[in-house]
C-alpha cells in the first residue's frame, strides 16, 4: 500500500521522524519565503530593483508557499494515520493522497530552488544579495528535508517515540 511504513508489531520510529521533518519543511519554507519576500529595493543608477523583478525568485516565495500548505496538509494525514497498514479499502485514498502530496511539494521545493540559484542577477546589492542567499539555502533545506520525509515514511526505524494505546 502507498504509504505504508508505519508498522503495528515493535518499534518504528519513522512516524515520528517524518512528521519532525515535515513540521521542518513547513518552517523552513514559510521562513524561506518571508525572507525572499522582505528584500529591500536595491536602487543602483536611479533604478531600484527588488525581488520582484527576477521571475526566478517570484517563483521561489509562491512555490514556497504552496509547499507550506501542501507540508500542513501531509502533517494532517499522518496525524489522522492515512498510512497506516489497514485491509480496508475505503482508507487507501488517504494514503495515496499523502504520496501525491509529498511529490508536489518535491517537485515545487526542488524546481523553485534549482530556478533560483539558476538565476542570474546583474545588480549586486550586498545586503539584498545576502538575504536572497540565505532565502535560497533555507529553501534547499525544505527541499532536502521533503525528500527525507517522503522516505523515512517508509523506513522501518529501530526506535520508537510514537503514543502507543494502552491495549497493546
Amino acid at each position: 500500500m502507498y504509504g505504508s511504513g508505519y508498522h503495528r508489531d515493535g518499534p518504528n520510529g519513522s512516524k515520528a521522524v517524518s512528521l519532525l521533518l515535515r513540521l521542518s519543511t513547513l518552517i523552513l519554507a514559510l521562513v524561506s519565503a518571508v525572507m525572499m519576500a522582505t528584500v529591500d529595493g536595491c536602487t543602483v543608477d536611479g533604478a531600484t530593483y527588488g525581488y520582484r523583478d527576477y521571475g526566478a525568485f517570484v517563483y521561489l516565495v509562491w512555490s514556497n508557499i504552496a509547499a507550506a500548505v501542501l507540508e500542513a496538509v501531509a502533517i494532517y494525514l499522518q496525524l489522522r494515520n492515512a498510512g497506516d497498514d489497514d485491509d480496508d479499502r475505503s482508507n487507501q485514498l488517504p494514503g495515496v493522497v499523502l504520496v501525491v502530496v509529498d511529490v508536489l511539494a518535491q517537485a515545487l521545493l526542488y524546481s523553485s530552488t534549482g530556478a533560483a540559484y539558476g538565476a542570474k542577477v546583474s545588480i549586486d546589492c550586498v545586503p539584498s544579495g545576502e538575504q536572497v542567499g540565505r532565502s535560497k539555502l533555507l529553501s534547499l533545506g525544505a527541499s532536502v528535508s521533503v525528500g527525507l520525509a517522503a522516505v523515512v515514511k517508509d523506513v522501518a526505524l529501530p526506535f520508537s517515540v510514537w503514543p502507543s494505546s494502552s491495549s497493546d
